[in-house]
């Protein structure tokens, strides 16, 4: 048989190893969830740079038909993206400004 005192120790051990094994268990799932939030992230990024150089053609289109046309509406519009118009240069009449 245990001493008493070799009892409590063991079930003291025994309570602190269920605590990890749940603290552990929990710590997994939190990391989990935070490494498929980070692969969506990721993805989204790749998806966006894929389509930037198709989004700078149409505001660079765009910025030359405004140019060409006086068309104050569409530089507002394209000024509100934060693009600055270029008129000296009607190929390439767009710049990025944020």
């Amino acid at each position: 048989m245990l001493k008493p005192l070799e009892y409590w120790v063991l079930f003291a051990l025994a309570a602190v190893s269920v605590v990890l094994a749940a603290t552990n268990a929990g710590l997994f799932f939190s990391n989990r969830s935070l490494q498929m939030s980070v692969s969506a992230r990721a993805q989204y990024i790749q998806q966006s740079q894929s389509i930037a150089t198709l989004y700078q053609e149409i505001a660079r289109t765009l910025a030359k038909l405004a140019i060409e046309h006086h068309d104050e509406d569409v530089k507002a519009l394209l000024k509100a993206e934060g693009f600055t118009l270029n008129a000296s240069d009607a190929n390439d009449a767009t710049t990025r400004g944020k």
